[in-house]
């Protein structure tokens, strides 16, 4: 094993036992936790949402610049004619 994978196995080991006496001595209650990381993944996903309709978006204005190419203008008119539909 390598001096990396140990020392990588050494800082999950003490994060482990962190997180364990914090749940141990009452700093947090597990129900909250709970919450909170639900509350996490649904930001976490919407944002993918809205990242990946941002990105198609460009996408689709970027080709539209290529409409008055006369070799690929009516290939790129499918593709947004297809993405409008």
């Amino acid at each position: 094993m390598s001096t990396e994978k140990k020392k990588s196995d050494k800082y999950y080991e003490d994060l482990g036992k962190s997180l364990e006496s914090i749940l141990l001595l009452g700093y947090t209650k597990p129900s909250r936790m709970l919450l909170f990381t639900f509350l996490k993944g649904i930001v976490y996903g919407v944002g993918i949402f809205i990242g990946g309709t941002i990105v198609i978006a460009l996408l689709v204005w970027t080709l539209q610049q290529f409409n008055s190419v006369p070799l690929i203008g009516p290939l790129v008119q499918k593709i947004v004619n297809q993405v409008n539909h």
